[in-house]
């Protein structure tokens, strides 16, 4: 018989133990979690709440409407509309791919992912025209749940990807692959119009002009759709989402005039077209002398802002670029031919094949240099020499400091001697004894040599500063240069005095085209320098007015006295001195010519020039301010201020002053430019016909031999110049066949009238005043052009310039 064996039990003491050591790991155990709670819950609290709000929601940003940028008169210069933004979910794409094989039957193929993404990307790329490889690599994030693909895309677009991913069995949606969010796109209705002054929106985001001046106002606030995901990555039910709407974005009123602007345009695309030569294009603004107002500002070539990576074919930049081309092709010994595809839309297809990626982005480099250099406002980001036109600082401060008065007179005998220096005048044999007003007449080097002598450095410089010639304008527009360093300072015009020798004709220093239209306004105006400004007015998203920018005067540099001594000597520029070209009749206009050396390129074989033109009017009561400035000219090219900027001025006078309702007033010299309207003569007598026009001030011509007239050229109501020949028709009907316009450029006045009167047309007579035409004055625009068909009667309008007696270099 077995005795069983005795099993002690633990004592008291021992369960004391046990329990202690069991209290001791829970604590531990408990202390361990809470540890790794308070690391998760306040350290690493920021992270984890991201980690799970990627997990369980997703975060849509909704895009703001930009504002719209208006003319002064509201007309639309730049508008954002509805378009659409592609997202994809690359994690909700690969959980579709993994819940669809999971319902694979027998027999079936089940999907891979790698395969469906290759698909999506493919189909996105083709229709977004973007890179393949770079829609792949998001496609592939399958660690996020929301990534856009790109924004702006019009709704045919994203139709057509719905589309292409429905035909290709991938569902779509937030919860699975590619979705939508409302986006805006900017659209510029006026295309080129102001591309440089409206500026543009990139990728990026807004690129010069007042797209980014004004960028905060534009751009308003994002919006915020917040969803809650359930597990299968399907949104909840709507209770689960959070909105947070837009606020869409402030407009702009500019003080740009829609008309003007174009009025600038037209005229400044003539010049460019003229003076092909012109390395630096052709700038041009129209000011309001009173407010600083920017009426209109424009640089030629310019660009299609809706296409603003476009460079249009055989324009000065695209010419430039293909140039360039060709020299780094012979430079490293390459071959074959550059298309427009590159050239003007920047497509790397255009290039020869065999380049390699840093050929490529060498050639890239040229082409952004170029479309930078497109883009770029020259009126406000680039200096020049003012040349001449600045010799109406030179007087405006000699007399305003009494270092001269109007009634000084200067010898020239066209030089002036300095110890180691001559300098000439534009005319090397010299004026003779001008007056002050002679001086500028005659935009005579000399005597500004000497004014600035008596003026002195310190006082020559301090009025520089005065007219806010060595500052920024402080015009609401990006990128003004600070010319500070590019003008002489009194202490370098005191060491070598012909740096105030030149200075005091706009030689060997640089402003701001906006830096001297802003002086001569101030110049013509008492005196009263104003800050420039291109907007007017900030409107809310509501339409209300939040903020008015007015026009504010900085200080007066000159006396009224002074600014209207100043006012008749400009006018006598251009009616009897080098401005001749300027003038407009009916109309007191104003100005000064220039004709400014500039310091070319290394590799020039000849010299260059700047002509450029500041005319203001009328000149009783200053309006408006037009500069035109033709940059960089071979010498071996018209080059003259007073010959061809001049003209352009007086084109754009012509057109803008009647717009702004500045009522035309003939004086006795201008009555040969007085249009008078015809009068209705059917039905009348011959007698009585013949004293009607006689007594209106044409002539008569009579065909036929009827007792009443039947019919007359030019009609009734037709406007024709004074002392124009009417005829009248007695018992038949004028011709009805059309006459061709002959070709009247470089024509004398009387002859091209003659030729006109031959064929039964008549001649409107625009440019060079009469009393100042001489054997030099020729034709040198005309409409209808030579050739066109026209009716018996027809008014041609032929622009005469000076081709003598307007040099001012």
């Amino acid at each position: 018989m077995r005795i069983p064996k005795f099993r002690r039990r633990p004592n008291t003491q021992m369960r004391g133990r046990i329990a202690v050591l069991i209290i001791c790991l829970s604590c531990l155990g408990f202390l361990a979690v809470a540890a790794r709670l308070f690391w998760m819950q306040v350290v690493r609290y920021d992270y984890y709440q991201d980690k799970a709000l990627n997990f369980q929601t997703r975060d849509d940003i909704i895009e703001p409407k930009r504002g719209t940028i208006f003319d002064r008169n509201m007309k639309v210069l730049a508008e954002s509309a509805a378009t659409e933004s592609v997202m994809f979910n690359p994690n909700g794409l690969s959980e579709w791919v993994k819940t669809r094989n999971k319902s694979v039957k027998e027999g079936e193929v089940e999907l891979d992912l790698e395969l469906v993404q290759q698909q999506a990307a493919q189909i996105l790329s083709n229709n977004l025209n973007l890179s393949y490889d770079s829609v792949l690599e998001k496609v592939q994030r399958t660690d996020l749940k929301s990534i856009k693909i790109q924004g702006q895309v019009e709704k045919d677009i994203v139709n057509k990807i719905y589309e292409d991913m429905k035909a290709a069995n991938i569902k779509t949606g937030s919860s699975n692959s590619v979705y939508t969010t409302p986006d805006t796109k900017r659209y510029y209705p006026y295309s080129s119009f102001a591309s440089q002054v409206i500026g543009f929106l990139n990728a990026g985001g807004a690129v010069g002009g007042i797209e980014l001046k004004y960028d905060e106002e534009l751009s308003g606030t994002a919006g915020r759709i917040v969803r809650a995901q359930n597990a299968q990555n399907s949104d909840m039910p709507y209770e689960y989402e959070q909105y947070i709407p837009a606020e869409d974005g402030a407009s702009v009123v500019t003080t740009l005039d829609e008309t003007v602007q174009h009025y600038l345009e037209t005229h400044l695309e003539t010049g460019l077209a003229d003076n092909p030569q012109a390395r630096g294009g052709v700038s041009g603004i129209v000011m309001d002398v009173k407010t600083g107002e920017i009426l209109a500002m424009a640089n030629m070539p310019d660009f299609d802002i809706n296409e603003y990576s476009t460079i249009e074919k055989d324009s000065l930049y695209y010419n430039e670029l293909l140039t360039e081309i060709q020299q780094y092709f012979t430079e490293n010994g390459l071959n074959g031919t550059v298309t427009d595809e590159y050239l003007c839309e920047g497509k790397w297809v255009g290039l020869p094949n065999g380049l390699s990626d840093d050929q490529k982005k060498a050639i890239d480099e040229l082409r952004t240099e170029k479309l930078q250099a497109m883009w770029r406002n020259h009126i406000v980001s680039d200096t020049y020499e003012p040349g001449s036109t600045f010799k109406l600082m030179t007087v405006a401060t000699a007399l305003e400091s009494g270092a001269i008065s109007e009634d000084d007179t200067f010898f020239c005998g066209g030089v002036m001697h300095f110890q180691d220096w001559d300098i000439h005048c534009h005319n090397t044999s010299g004026h003779g004894q001008q007056t002050l007003t002679e001086a500028l007449m005659n935009s005579c080097n000399v005597a500004m040599m000497q004014i600035a002598a008596k003026t002195g450095p310190d006082t020559f410089r301090e009025y520089m500063e005065a007219f806010g010639l060595t500052e920024k304008t402080g015009i609401d527009l990006p990128g003004e240069v600070n010319n500070a360093s590019l003008v002489f300072t009194a202490e370098d015009m005191t060491i070598r005095p012909t740096d105030l020798a030149v200075s005091s004709f706009g030689q060997r220093f640089q402003v701001t085209p906006l830096q001297m239209i802003t002086m001569v306004s101030a110049i013509v105006d008492d005196g009263n320098l104003k800050t420039p400004h291109i907007v007017k007015q900030i409107l809310n998203a509501d339409g209300t007015v939040r903020e008015t920018i007015n026009s504010e005067v900085k200080r007066q540099v000159i006396s009224a006295e002074t600014s209207q001594f100043m006012r008749d000597a400009m006018e006598a520029v251009v009616s009897e001195g080098t401005g001749k070209n300027a003038y407009v009749a009916g109309y007191r206009v104003g100005g000064k010519t220039a004709t400014s050396e500039i310091q070319g390129q290394p590799d020039d074989e000849e010299k260059r020039y700047t002509a450029s033109f500041i005319g203001v009017a009328p000149m009783d009561d200053p309006q408006i301010a037009v500069l035109v400035a033709i940059q960089d000219l071979p010498e071996s090219a018209p080059h003259g201020g007073g010959a061809i900027a001049a003209p352009i001025v007086g084109r754009i006078l012509s057109d803008v002053l009647p717009y702004l309702g500045v009522e035309q007033v003939y004086d006795d010299s201008e009555e040969d430019r007085r249009e008078i309207e015809v009068p209705s003569l059917i039905g009348q007598t011959e007698d009585a016909a013949t004293k009607a026009l006689t007594d209106a001030g044409f002539r008569c011509k009579i065909v036929g031999e009827g007792d009443k007239v039947t019919d007359q050229v030019p009609s009734g109501g037709v406007k024709i110049p004074i002392d124009s020949e009417v005829i009248l028709y007695m018992g038949g009907e004028k011709p009805t066949e059309m006459i061709e316009v002959p070709n009247l450029l470089g024509e004398h006045p009387s002859t091209a009238k003659d030729r006109l009167e031959n064929v039964n047309l008549y001649m409107r007579r625009t440019g060079i005043k009469t009393s100042q035409t001489n054997s030099g004055t020729i034709a040198v625009q005309q409409n209808p052009a030579a050739g066109t068909k026209v009716p018996i009667g027809t008014v041609i309008t032929v622009s005469f310039e000076n081709s003598t007696g307007v040099s001012d270099r």
